[in-house]
């Protein structure tokens, strides 16, 4: 448990100068894996288009002591207000009674919006983050599972069952491929109407919003993480029936699974199984030594494939919601 801290940090409004030294606020977090400044300007400069947010930090001799973030998606046809909420208070300063004063002001931002519900997303084993939300009234509603695989371990069989699937779509009429070489013009639309299909099947609470076209083109196209030639996608006959892609951070941390998905048309047929192993192929072909991936504890399908592959439990990620006053 951190040293008890009295004193309260003076917080400000976060600007794009700030990115850099959040990114190692956040890497401090997780030094296996630490935070990409690139990626996080990206989304600091609108990666959701669909987003409201608000930023908060406190700076001492030129590092980030505290970072809160608080945001939402817009309102228009949401059945549910629901808000996140985001603080982090670097080690050496942290103290129960400022981590809470520090939720309440992005509870306040939330409020003056309209949010409903505020939704804290904290791994187990912060166990002191968790113990002061739940103090201040927040309840566990679902759990996530980060999970890592390492691929110096488990090349061989990785490769060779990548190798092994190749052969299982083959038989199938299942095309698999990057989509940098996918000729289709009309392959984005395709991927854009598939892709929106699928994430309204993740296990959730909070809603996943549909995007339009140019918003998830985007979202998707534009991270400094994401390539084309990098973005596996499954096709059978004109259509896309499956897709699997990493994010790769251009500076520094590991890749993520971004997303792994099929048609609801062609699932219990091994496709994702099939691109998931062709996008970790890729990665050990590109030298990366491990990858990461995030995953609802209740999505059983792919967790299944997960254990399969080798991949370990990280640590679960817990998120509590918590009912705000109007």
């Amino acid at each position: 448990m951190p040293a008890p801290h009295r004193l309260e940090l003076d917080v400000r409004p976060a600007t794009l100068d700030d990115v850099e030294i959040v990114a190692d606020l956040e890497a401090a977090r997780d030094p296996e894996d630490p935070r990409d400044p690139e990626m996080l300007r990206f989304w600091w400069t609108g990666g959701s288009l669909s987003q409201v947010h608000m930023r908060l930090v406190a700076v001492r001799v030129g590092a980030a002591t505290v970072f809160v973030g608080a945001g939402h998606e817009r309102w228009e046809g949401v059945p549910e207000r629901y808000g996140t909420i985001r603080v982090v208070l670097r080690s050496d300063v942290w103290s129960e009674s400022e981590y809470s004063r520090l939720v309440e002001k992005g509870e306040k931002w939330l409020q003056s919006e309209g949010t409903e519900t505020a939704v804290a997303r904290v791994r187990e084993d912060f166990e002191h983050e968790l113990e002061a939300l739940e103090r201040i009234g927040y309840r566990e509603v679902r759990r996530q599972k980060f999970s890592e695989l390492d691929l110096v371990a488990h090349r061989d069989e990785l490769l060779a069952e990548a190798a092994r699937q190749r052969l299982v779509m083959q038989a199938q009429g299942v095309k698999l491929l990057i989509l940098s070489d996918d000729e289709d013009p009309d392959r984005l639309a395709k991927l854009h109407e598939m892709m929106g299909g699928a994430e309204q099947d993740i296990p959730t609470t909070v809603p996943i919003p549909s995007q339009t076209f140019e918003e998830w083109m985007h979202a998707t196209f534009d991270d400094p993480g994401t390539r084309e030639d990098r973005f596996w996608i499954a096709r059978e006959g004109g259509a896309i029936v499956g897709l699997s892609w990493l994010l790769f951070p251009p500076v520094r941390g590991l890749p993520w699974t971004a997303f792994t998905a099929t048609s609801r048309a062609v699932r219990g047929r091994g496709i994702a199984r099939a691109l998931k192993y062709e996008s970790i192929a890729q990665a050990i072909e590109l030298g990366y030594q491990r990858v990461r991936t995030a995953n609802d504890g209740a999505n059983a399908p792919i967790l299944h494939i997960n254990k399969a592959m080798g991949y370990h439990v990280v640590s679960p990620v817990i998120e509590l919601h918590r009912r705000l006053e109007p």
